[in-house]
C-alpha cells in the first residue's frame, strides 16, 4: 500500500491488542530490550488508535449536539461547540504532523554538523552564525541542544561544530538541513 499506512486503524488496533497481550506476559521482562521495544511500539500505537477513537467519538457527539442546538436555536450551545471544534482541530493538526513525519527515524534525536568550508574568515563567521541560529531554534522548539565539538576559526567564528539535539521529532524536523 502506498498511502494511508500511518492511520491504518484496523491494522494498528489489532497490533495494539497483540502488543498489549505480549506485555501482559510476565516472561517478556526476561528480555528487557524486547520489553522496551514493545513499550515504545505500544506508546506509538496508543497515540494513533486512542486518538482516532476519541476523535471519532467526539465528532459524533458534537454533530449530535450541533443538530440539537440548531433545532432549539441555542446560541450558547453553538458557541460551546465552536470552542470544542477548535480543540478537535488542534488534535487533528497533531495527527497531520505525525503523518508528515512517518519515517521511522523522524521521532529520534539528531546530530547537526556545521562546517565552514572554503571562504576564509567570512565562512568561519557564517558558520558561527549558523551555530547560534540552530541553538536558538532548538531552544524555541523546547529541545535540549549541546555543542559536542567546536573548532574555532583562525581569526573569527568557527571552522566546525557538532551539535546534539535531544527532543521528540528533532531528526524529522532537521533531516533536510544541508
Amino acid at each position: 500500500m502506498t498511502y494511508g499506512g500511518i492511520f491504518d486503524f484496523d491494522a494498528k488496533s489489532e497490533r495494539l491488542r497483540t502488543v498489549n497481550a505480549s506485555l501482559e506476559d510476565p516472561t517478556v521482562w526476561n528480555d528487557p530490550k524486547k520489553a522496551q521495544e514493545l513499550g515504545k511500539e505500544k506508546k506509538a500505537l496508543d497515540d494513533v488508535v486512542v486518538t482516532l477513537s476519541r476523535l471519532t467519538q467526539e465528532i459524533a457527539d458534537n454533530t449530535e449536539l450541533f443538530e440539537m442546538s440548531k433545532a432549539d436555536s441555542d446560541d450558547a450551545g453553538l458557541e460551546m461547540l465552536e470552542e470544542e471544534t477548535r480543540k478537535l482541530t488542534a488534535d487533528i493538526e497533531k495527527l497531520e504532523f505525525r503523518r508528515m513525519f512517518n519515517n521511522p527515524a523522524d521521532p529520534s534525536n539528531a546530530f547537526l554538523d556545521i562546517q565552514a568550508g572554503a571562504g576564509g574568515t567570512e565562512a568561519c563567521d557564517w558558520a558561527s552564525m549558523l551555530l547560534r541560529q540552530y541553538l536558538k531554534y532548538a531552544e524555541r522548539k523546547g529541545f535540549k541542544a549541546s555543542v559536542e565539538d567546536e573548532s574555532a576559526g583562525d581569526v573569527a567564528g568557527i571552522k566546525s561544530a557538532t551539535i546534539k539535539i535531544d527532543g521528540e521529532y528533532a531528526f524529522g524536523l532537521l533531516r533536510t538541513e544541508t
